[in-house]
Formats: structure tokens, sequence, C-alpha cells
């Protein structure tokens, strides 16, 4: 009886040995088979098809395409986003006049909700269209950098946003727009909290789709660029909007260095500020860059399928201005007289190279009476203090919603007199001018806006 039991046990503790023998046998085979690094072809095999995996699910990430839309809406900006999936951003509106311009061009691409809307800065040639957006389209969300305007313009794109219930988000460096899931979008200034040029607070967006990537500037100048590129983001860009239409002011050669576009689009109407300027038109075209422009080509629209770009326009063409002769001889020899005549003047004329421009307004009747004439007056100077004969003097009035451009042009003691009649204003309130003076590819603008504001009576 005890034989037998001793003989179970023997039997029992066998088999159990037996399996865990061969269960480690098959262990230690199948590790031999996954990591035979002896076998090269096994390992080439295992490698292509992990290549191909990452393929096709690459190519299944950027299925659908990204459009970006510049649309023309003459002497301003705005841009149209439109996402793989049919996700939509508004950066900006041109101004008050285009507002119906601006909604029915979103209806036409089939834009049924605005899911993030972007005002650059409180410019009226920015945002002006952008309180009819906000009343006629449902808004995800709205960001607005962290500066006012007291300007009518301003103010109903406020009241809209408070109609609606809506809230505004901050416009800065560092925010990653919560958007499409195939395409990096982020906010990447204003760099700092507040600049003297409210052009510096522009909210700039980078996108990036695949191996293709877009640049929104607005109106950034040299300031918030020198940040942008200190702050070590990246910049690199296929596509690049050329910051403030093409001033001087803006798109610096080291700028150009960092963004490394390819295609340079330039929102721009007829305008009397000299944009785009020939300088940076020669910058852009000697970098290689091809140029796209509102006022030569309308609306101007890219695509990308995250590899590859394609535009709806043709390039333009950049012709320098040295090469561009007079075939009139009358009109030469006028020419040759003026400049003849020029240089007897003491005062800096068409003909002067200056280094830089100053500007002084005043406005004769701050509080005026109703029907009243006023009168602007503007005085430009160079860098050394000599009157500039010849400098383009533009006035812009804020008034409610609407926008009123006066011009002139500055006499031989670099003096501009602006006159306009208000008629029946309303009572109150404060309308502000802004003066903008361009003069051999410089431009300026006055220090402050209280020396041309006034109030009707």
């Amino acid at each position: 009886m005890t034989f037998k039991l001793h003989k179970k046990k023997l039997l029992l503790v066998g088999l159990i040995i037996f399996l865990m023998i061969g269960l480690s046998g098959c262990t230690v085979e199948n590790s031999v088979d996954v990591n035979n690094n002896d076998d090269s072809s096994n390992e080439q095999e295992q490698n292509s098809s992990t290549i191909e995996t990452e393929e096709v699910n690459h190519d299944q990430k950027l299925s659908g395409t990204l459009e970006v839309h510049f649309i023309d809406v003459g002497q301003g900006a705005a841009q149209l986003i439109i996402g793989p999936s049919g996700k939509t951003i508004v950066i900006d509106g041109g101004n008050n006049d285009d507002e119906n311009r601006m909604v029915q061009y979103l209806k036409d691409h089939g834009v049924k909700q605005v899911d993030i809307l972007i005002g650059t800065h409180p410019d009226a040639d920015h945002i002006g269209g952008i309180d009819a957006v906000i009343d006629n389209f449902d808004i995800g969300k709205i960001y607005m950098p962290k500066v006012q305007a007291n300007t009518k313009t301003f103010e109903s794109v406020l009241l809209s946003i408070k109609n609606k219930g809506y809230k505004v988000t901050t416009a800065k460096a560092g925010i990653t727009l919560d958007w499409e899931d195939t395409v990096q979008a982020e906010m990447i200034a204003p760099v700092k909290e507040s600049y003297e040029d409210r052009n510096d607070m522009s909210a700039v967006v980078h996108l990036t789709f695949g191996d293709t990537s877009f640049l929104l500037t607005g109106d950034a100048e040299h300031i918030s660029e020198n940040d942008m590129m200190e702050s070590g983001v990246n910049l690199k860009s296929d596509v690049m909007l050329v910051g403030h239409h093409g001033s001087s002011s803006s798109t610096s050669q080291a700028f150009l260095d960092h963004v490394q576009p390819r295609y340079a689009v330039i929102q721009v109407g007829k305008n009397s500020y000299g944009h785009p300027t020939d300088e940076v038109l020669k910058r852009i075209s000697e970098n290689g860059i091809k140029i796209y422009r509102n006022d030569t080509d309308g609306t101007i629209i890219f695509t990308s399928d995250g590899k590859t770009l394609t535009v709806n326009k043709s390039p333009w063409e950049y012709t320098p201005v040295e090469k561009v002769t007079n075939k009139d001889p009358k009109t030469t020899d006028q020419k040759n007289d003026a400049e003849a005549t020029n240089q007897n003047s003491n005062t800096s004329t068409s003909n002067d190279k200056v280094s830089e421009i100053s500007a002084t307004a005043t406005i004769d009747n701050p509080t005026p009476s109703q029907n009243s004439t006023l009168t602007v007056t503007v005085k430009v100077k160079d860098g050394n203090g000599t009157p500039i004969s010849g400098a383009k003097v533009t006035l812009t009035l804020h008034y409610k919603s609407k926008d009123t451009i006066y011009e002139g042009t500055t006499n031989s003691n670099g003096i501009s007199n602006i006159s306009f009649k208000i008629g029946r204003a309303a009572k109150g309130f404060t309308v502000v001018g802004d003066i903008f003076v361009s003069y051999d590819e410089k431009t300026t603008t006055t220090t402050t806006t209280t020396e041309t504001q006034f109030i009707p009576q």
C-alpha cells in the first residue's frame, strides 16, 4: 500500500518535470525564431513591413486637403482656412465696406460655422468686416490681441460679440489652436504683452499640414518680426503672407532668412500708402520667392494635400523700377527740367534720398459745430528737420462704422492742408483721425491721434 502510494507520487512528479521541460523548450524556441539576427532576409522583411505600415498610416492621417484663401478685399486683409475635415478658421475681414463681400464669400464656399475667428489687430482694414461675420455665422472661438482702438469699427465688433454672448480669448504667442487633428495650428505672436505700435500686436498664425506650412502675419512689423525670431519658434513656411501689405516697415531680410518661403502673398488694393513698396518687392524677388497679389490676381487660393501645394493663379512678375524706361521724349524733358529746378531748392523733393521722415498734425477746431468745415494741417520733415515737398499724406477719419479717407500732398514748405466738411455729425461722439505719410519709400504716422481728433457739438 505504501509502495503503491510512493509510486504514484513518483509518476506525478515525473509528469510535472516533463511538462516544465516541454514548456521551457517551447519558450526558448520561440525566442530564437523572433530574435534571430543571423537571418538577414527575415530582418529586411520585417523592416519593409514596418515602413510600409508607417506609410499607410501616414497617408490615412493626411487624407483630405487644407485650403488657405487669401480673399480679395481691396486694401485690407482677410483669410479663410478650410481644414481636411471641413473645419474653418477666418482671420480678419477687410474694411467695413467689405462685410457683405466677406459674408457672401464664406457662404459661397459652404461655410456654415466659423470654428475659429481671429482679429489680428484693431485696424479697420482688418476687422471692419468681422462684425458681419459674427452676426451671420455661429462662431466657435474668438481670438483678438490685448489692444484696443477708440474707433466705431472696433466698438461694432465688440458689440456683435456681446450681442451673441461670445467671449474673446487673448491672442498671444504660445497658443496651440484646438482645430483639426492633422493640422498643427499655432499662434506665435504677439510675443510681448504690449507694443507701442498696434501693428506689432498683430496675431500671427503658423500652420503645418504634413510637409507644407503657412505663415499668416497680419500687420506685424520689424519689432514683432525680431521678437518672433528671438523666441526661437519655428518660422519656416512654404507660403508667407507679407506683413503690413508690403510696407517697408515689415519683411526684413533677416525675417525672410528665417521663414524661407517659396511663395509670398501680398493682400493689397488701390491705396495712397505706397503699398507694396519697391524695396520689399525687390527683396522678395531677389530671394527667388514667387509673388502673388490680390490687386493683380484677385482672390488667391492655395491647396495642400500634405505633400504638394497648388495655387489657382499665376505668380506676379516683378520688374525693377530702375529698368522701367520712359519712351516719351517730351515727358523725359519735363522730368529733367524738374530735376534741374529741384537741385536749386533747399527743400527735400521726390528726387532726394532721405534716411527717415517725421510728421506732425494739428486740427484747427477740435470742438466744431454742426456742418462745419475743418482743416487738418500736416507738416512733414526729413531726418535733418528739412521740410519735404511732394510727400503723400492720407487722413483717415473713423466715424461710427465708416472710415472716410482724405488725401493731400505737401507743398514746398512741407505742409499739407486737408479740409473737409463734417455735416450733421453725432454730438459728443469722438471722431479720430489717423495720419499716414509716405515719401521716397519711407513711411510714418503721427505720434498720437489726439492731435487730429474732434468732438462735434
